[in-house]
């Protein structure tokens, strides 16, 4: 595999941004009770993870988001400059709190319960966001020279924390490829309108069976699933399968793929994030299908290898020399 050098191109990311507040209890949960434990903040939202796992394979990032005029949000803000991921762009809304979600875990590590506030992305409009139309421009060779490239978009990932006129009106206006990764069967529907667009759509068992009424308790029925998302225009398909591993498929080829040694105490987290992100970064650097499934594989066998949302030790060295354990399969149309 051969990683070529864009050095004076970026990625869109475009999406949440979140301080997590994560709290877990240092004897037995219980319940309407004080209990004593630990409580930790850390950066998150899938956006901004997606982001961070890209800046990890040395890419420049426009993160498109919206956050509060506060302390959190100026905290996130300086995160993302020592990750080179450039938040120039945000919106920055006076009269909102930067999105927050709150989670309680029991003894086990298991959520007991979470809430989340994101009304400072919930209430953007397709003219909040007009600022943004420009940036998803593909590059174009200088007047000058026509070997040589200006800077320029390579890609944009979205995903359905967004209202969805937004994302509506941002697909239509940009001209790069266009990723979404599902974040959830709650906020799945807001991407219907944006498949035709889409170069490829991560998503996993239960946001599959959400956007085609089909069950995907299997790697056939995970193929009838991508099949029906390729009718509705998606290009690209990765369908995450757990423990399965995942199924990349396209209008030719269908591949599965999975690990070789499973990580039975695992944090999954973060592991959908890495495998959008990789999926995404593959895509467009013109992988081959299987290539990209056990890249996609890789990354989230590397997430899953931190206790952090993203693992900071992915880099392309790694991703490229863990791709080669993976295994991966031809699966019939």
């Amino acid at each position: 595999m051969v990683v070529s050098d864009q050095r004076d191109s970026f990625w869109i990311v475009a999406g949440g941004l979140n301080l997590d507040v994560l709290a877990t209890p240092t004897g037995s949960f219980r319940p309407r009770d004080s209990n004593p434990g630990t409580i930790i903040e850390r950066p998150g939202g899938v956006g901004f993870n997606i982001a961070r796992n890209l800046a990890l394979l040395d890419q420049k990032i426009c993160f498109l988001t919206a956050r509060g005029d506060d302390h959190a949000g100026q905290m996130l803000v300086d995160i993302a400059q020592e990750k080179t991921i450039d938040l120039s762009h945000a919106l920055v809304r006076e009269c909102y709190a930067t999105s927050h979600y709150l989670a309680i875990h029991d003894e086990e590590g298991d959520m007991v319960a979470a809430i989340n506030d994101m009304a400072v992305i919930d209430t953007l409009t397709p003219k909040d966001v007009e600022t943004w139309f420009a940036l998803g421009k593909a590059e174009v060779p200088s007047e000058n020279d026509k070997t040589d490239k200006q800077s320029g978009c390579l890609g944009a990932i979205v995903e359905p924390n967004l209202p969805v006129d937004v994302l509506v009106e941002l697909a239509s206006q940009w001209d790069v490829p266009l990723f979404a990764d599902a974040v959830s069967q709650a906020k799945i529907d807001r991407l219907i309108p944006i498949l035709p667009y889409l170069t490829g759509l991560k998503l996993n068992r239960i946001e599959a069976r959400q956007l085609t009424g089909l069950p995907v308790r299997s790697i056939e029925e995970a193929v009838q699933a991508a099949n029906v998302l390729i009718e509705r225009g998606v290009r690209c398909v990765c369908l995450s399968l757990d423990v399965d591993g995942a199924l990349f498929a396209d209008a030719g080829h269908c591949f599965a793929a999975h690990p070789v040694k499973l990580n039975n105490d695992a944090n999954t987290t973060g592991a959908g994030d890495a495998m959008a992100a990789v999926f995404a970064w593959a895509t467009v650097r013109k992988f081959t299908l299987e290539q990209t499934a056990r890249l996609g594989i890789a990354a989230s066998s590397i997430a899953v290898e931190s206790a952090e949302a993203v693992n900071p030790a992915l880099e392309i060295q790694l991703l490229m020399e863990r791709s080669e354990t993976i295994e991966s399969f031809r699966v019939a149309r």
